[in-house]
């Protein structure tokens, strides 16, 4: 936020378009520095909250692997390390998302702090688990910081000096990776040897490998396939916000979006209800949005698809929305997740209308 503002008060007097556009470059920085520091103090929020379920299943840590591979390989490639992904037939029991995260932040580290030399990711059996080893020679971990490391906002020396590379370095990732192993009650282990390297194990329980290999589902990526022409509620009591929203969802050519006071007067002479709402949760008057949502369905008589956004991080919060049945997204909301999100209700909605 300190550096957002210096960038934002030099563009104010910027004469040059280079200089503009080094200044846009920083302001772009900061605020990707700025959501990921939210998102991994989501991630913390939501874990100390209990308001993560896992969903376990089995499935090839191949697949797994992969998804490390691809994100990594270009990043390791451009700090000059040599980064090696060794292939696996082996099966795990698991949360997918949850064990993804746990490695995307262990390997994040492992190329962040690998200054020199390269990264190894691969799996080896012990008894009825899988070991899943994360291998760098960076510089090492000394013994009386080993049980540091796992706590919120502590940074070892980043040999590169830039936070802003492979993620920024905020110091919250390998917090996020004890919380997470704990929740799902994944063993984790840590090797080090100073000025040669580290060795991060997260011990998972094997599964067998089906006679017949599944088919892989689809990746999801951020769906781009919004259908036109649909009617979204915007309840917000920030004309900022609000603003903005109706200028994103315009542009992707919804129709309209209104605001708190005006949803129900514009919606009078409709033909039918809209098709889906999107409340802030604090509104004016302690009103919240789940009772604005509410009272909408309650005027039209219809289950309208709806979500919730916000800048309150607090467990609480986590959990009435979730007691509520209510997806929440939290500001600042980035553009490809909203989409995704609108995607996933109008879809099922199409579903349950094509269903009647």
């Amino acid at each position: 936020m300190h550096a957002l503002g210096l960038f934002v008060a030099q563009l104010r007097t910027a004469t040059t378009d280079a200089e503009r556009q080094r200044l846009v470059e920083n302001i772009d920085a900061a605020v990707a520095m700025m959501n990921e520091l939210f998102k991994a103090l989501l991630d913390i929020s939501r874990l100390d909250a209990g308001a993560l379920t896992p969903n376990i299943t089995e499935f090839p840590l191949e697949r797994l692997f992969e998804r490390v591979r691809t994100t990594f390989v270009g990043p390791a490639k451009d700090a000059g390390l040599d980064f090696r992904v060794v292939p696996t037939e082996a099966w795990v029991r698991s949360d997918f998302v949850l064990l993804e995260q746990i490695l995307l932040n262990l390997v994040s580290n492992a190329v962040r702090y690998a200054a020199r030399g390269g990264v190894l990711i691969g799996a080896r059996k012990r008894g009825r688990d899988l070991r899943i080893e994360i291998w760098d020679t960076g510089p090492g971990i000394p013994d009386d910081q080993r049980e540091k490391i796992f706590s919120e906002f502590y940074r070892g020396d980043d040999p590169r000096h830039d936070r802003r590379e492979l993620g920024g370095g905020l110091g919250l990732g390998l917090a996020i990776v004890d919380r997470m192993c704990r929740l799902l009650h994944h063993r984790i282990e840590l090797s080090s040897d100073v000025g040669h390297g580290s060795r991060f194990s997260v011990i998972v329980p094997m599964a067998a490998a089906p006679a017949r290999p599944a088919e892989p589902p689809p990746l999801a990526v951020g769906a781009l396939n919004l259908a036109a022409e649909k009617f979204i509620v915007v309840i917000d009591d920030d004309a900022l916000a609000l603003d903005g929203m109706g200028g994103l969802l315009r542009s992707w050519g919804c129709v309209a979006a209104r605001s708190a006071a005006e949803a129900l007067l514009d919606l009078a002479e409709a033909e039918g209800p809209p098709d889906l709402v999107i409340s802030d949760f604090h509104l004016s008057d302690q009103r919240t949005g789940i009772e604005a949502i509410e009272q909408l369905r309650a005027a039209f008589g219809a289950a309208i698809p709806a979500f919730l956004i916000s800048g309150d991080i607090g467990p609480a919060l986590l959990q009435q929305a979730q007691h509520g049945g209510y997806h929440l997204l939290h500001k600042p909301v980035d553009p490809m997740q909203l989409r995704t999100m609108l995607n996933r209700l109008l879809k099922r909605r199409g579903a349950v209308d094509a269903g009647r």
